[in-house]
């Protein structure tokens, strides 16, 4: 039904059906969690990637003509100014405004910090979109039939580093779920985005990328949403969408981190 209403047209609909609007329509509910770190959890170095940003790669636009390397600085910045107001969190962002970092050059980084996770924010673009027309004189691309988050995750390690890959994948997917964010089912990915047999919105990354095939302690990438979804993209824009994936991921950082840490690694990237 989204797809046949606008965004004010469709919560108008769903207040009269009896329902709440559904994301990623203009208020749709989200439900930030209250973070709860176990026990003893202390302060973990984590290591957000802000996606794209190296030379030459911008990554893709949105719906609006934003290039994806600046909404993933801006995400990146805010997730960790909120992680860092816990109290239990340092962090690191990977690059700042106007610099260009390759990405081995961000694994040693992330080395050298001694980062104890690794999270990478990108936006995706999905299936067949159409030129609109965003502004006066605005040619951007939009699809809006595809909406949703996913969480990647690499396999390509020994058993213990893919478990803990596979528990942080989860748990994030797990708590952006349970906020309310809705996950993507992978359908514009066939053998390239596995499934996770337990978790929606999880999968197992066959692109061999990068940055969760080389880094020695937990690595994902999170997809946040789709670029070129005009709804989902607004949403995106909005204070209440930050808190509540930032509460999200520290609560996926309690749990998949609340064992003792892993042992300080040293990048070999080149």
């Amino acid at each position: 039904m989204r797809r046949w209403l606008c965004g004010a047209a469709l919560a108008a609909w769903a207040a009269s059906a009896g329902d709440e609007p559904r994301w990623p329509a203009p208020g749709a509910p989200l439900r930030p969690a209250v973070v709860e770190l176990p026990r003893d959890f202390g302060k973990r170095r984590v290591f957000i990637d802000a996606g794209h940003g190296a030379e030459g790669n911008a990554g893709v636009a949105s719906v609006r003509c934003e290039q994806e390397m600046d909404f993933t600085l801006r995400a990146a910045e805010d997730l960790a100014r909120r992680l860092e107001q816990t109290g239990h969190f340092q962090v690191k962002v990977s690059r700042k405004a106007g610099e260009e970092v390759s990405y081995p050059k961000r694994l040693r980084e992330a080395a050298g910090f001694g980062a104890e996770a690794i999270v990478s924010l990108h936006a995706d673009a999905r299936g067949m979109a159409h030129a609109w027309e965003a502004a006066p004189g605005t040619l951007c691309w939009r699809n809006d039939d595809t909406p949703g988050f996913s969480v990647l995750y690499s396999d390509r390690g020994d058993a213990d580093l893919n478990a803990a890959r596979r528990r942080l994948a989860r748990a994030v997917a797990r708590r952006m779920s349970a906020a309310g964010l809705l996950p993507y089912d992978g359908r514009d990915y066939p053998g390239l985005y596995l499934n996770d047999s337990r978790q929606p919105g999880a999968f197992i990354d066959r692109r061999y990328l990068y940055v969760l095939r080389k880094p020695e302690v937990p690595s994902v990438i999170v997809e946040t949403h789709h670029f070129l979804d005009l709804e989902e993209a607004a949403r995106w824009q909005e204070p209440r969408t930050l808190e509540a994936f930032a509460a999200a991921v520290a609560s996926a950082l309690g749990e998949a981190l609340g064992a003792p840490p892993p042992a300080r690694w040293t990048s070999t990237a080149d």
